[in-house]
């Protein structure tokens, strides 16, 4: 068992394909785009991340093209401290990083040969313990596995467990990036600002570059507003706490980006025979817990170990399901109830809500920690 399919090159692909490299695996990655490119803006690696950059060797990169984070603070939409949990207790650091400059220091370790571009994966077949995949330009590759590294609308999960969509939850978000930052910034901090069926937060990522997210309840798939995307967060955050709308004037509109929110329930399996999922394509989550890096992350690195340990890809496969599964169903789940928090509108239950916050507080700080303690 040599030759590794994998259809997708965004992080958890790259990931993939460099810790099979290190196990000393032949994977080739096909990626629809021409040239490697990772849109997107900042990612928190908790220490959970940044336990499997240090085992590939690349900690110390990504450190020096992001920033150190040591706390998490939640506040009301006016800067009332909720809770504030300190994330710099672990021997190994969060780092607040762009999600392009990740996604290079992955696949500029990885051998050049690896990567195949502008390659539309459109189906493939089972023949004689081959995985023959076939692509929209006419090229047919066979391996002896094939690992589905495409995303939320994976077309690997489609040929192998059917076309169910996506479950929409009621959230669209904005993501910014900007030079500016703001004289209130505590540095270090993750500052995140709930409010009535909206939240907000910002983080320092490498290179002084500032990040920012929006959330919001909304239709699926509702158009941007006719005055734009920038003028319409500068109305609806206008009377948050001041840091708020001065981050998003800061931020050029083509800076913004904007995406709606959805999810899988959990369910089994992921896996046909010498084939699985992996990332987003096995158990996309929502962002509220800023796991879906991490655990694409943490997927590599699990199926490169299997795939050593067991020289048997199907058995290799079914090992690292088990291993995988009841770990990232919990985070799918508890993301999603994070959400619903963020639902509430009536002033009262808002009210309600932070106060239950605050009185978490001690729950929240342990159910983080337990959470990024883990390693893969």
């Amino acid at each position: 068992m040599n030759r590794v399919i994998i259809i997708g090159g965004g992080i958890g692909g790259a990931a993939t394909a460099l810790a099979l490299s290190r196990a000393g695996f032949e994977p080739v990655v096909y990626e629809r785009t021409k040239e490697l490119r990772e849109v997107g803006a900042g990612i928190a690696l908790w220490a959970n991340a940044t336990h499997i950059l240090k085992n590939l060797g690349l900690l110390e990169e990504a450190k020096q093209v992001g920033y150190l984070t040591t706390n998490y603070q939640f506040n009301s939409q006016h800067g009332k401290e909720l809770v504030n949990v300190s994330i710099d207790r672990f021997e190994l650091p969060v780092v607040g990083i762009h999600r392009a400059a990740l996604h290079q220091l992955l696949w500029r370790n990885v051998p050049g040969d690896k990567f195949r571009l502008g390659e539309t994966f459109e189906r493939l077949e089972l023949q004689h313990n081959q995985v023959h995949a076939y692509f929209a330009s006419g090229l047919r590759v066979e391996g002896d596995a094939l690992i589905g590294a495409d995303g939320l609308r994976s077309r690997v999960r489609s040929a192998i467990l059917g076309d169910e969509p996506p479950t929409y939850r009621n959230f669209k978000t904005w993501r910014g990036l900007t030079d500016y930052v703001p004289n209130k910034y505590r540095p270090g901090y993750i500052q995140e600002f709930l409010g009535p069926g909206q939240g907000f937060g910002f983080m320092m990522l490498g290179k002084g570059k500032m990040y920012w997210y929006a959330a919001m309840t909304a239709p699926e798939a509702q158009p941007d507003a006719a005055v734009g995307r920038k003028k319409e967060l500068e109305t609806i955050y206008q009377d948050w706490f001041p840091t708020i709308p001065e981050l998003i004037a800061a931020t050029d509109e083509a800076d913004i980006l904007t995406t709606d929110l959805y999810d899988r329930p959990p369910t089994q399996p992921w896996s046909q025979q010498n084939i699985t999922l992996l990332g987003d394509a096995a158990h996309p989550m929502l962002p509220t817990m800023g796991q879906g890096a991490c655990t694409a992350l943490e997927d590599a690195y699990v199926i490169a170990k299997c795939l050593r340990e067991q020289p048997n890809p199907i058995a290799a496969f079914q090992q690292y399901e088990s291993l995988r599964f009841p770990r990232t169903k919990a985070i799918v789940e508890q993301s999603l109830q994070s959400a619903k928090m963020g639902e509430f509108k009536n002033p009262l239950a808002v009210q309600l809500r932070n106060t239950f916050i605050k009185l978490m507080a001690s729950a929240i700080s342990s159910s983080f920690t337990s959470l990024h303690a883990y390693r893969a």
